[in-house]
């Protein structure tokens, strides 16, 4: 039971993270949202690396007026 409430305080933390940020909001699913390497439940991205890496991928997408 631990667990499934801690999974739903994680998403609500990076709900509220994603929107006071600016960034759409990420689900974790197991693997790193940019080089897909398995990770942890909570975590979104492997490195500092990889979450800037992503962040500047979306940006370049965002200019060129396509969707995230």
């Amino acid at each position: 039971m631990s667990d499934h409430i801690d999974k739903i305080i994680f998403a609500e933390v990076a709900r509220v993270l994603a929107a006071v940020c600016g960034r759409p909001s990420l689900v974790t699913h197991g693997c790193c949202h940019y080089c897909d390497e398995p990770l942890a439940p909570a975590l979104l991205f492997c490195d500092a690396d990889c979450r800037d890496d992503y962040d500047k991928e979306q940006a370049a997408k965002a200019r060129a007026g396509r969707p995230g």
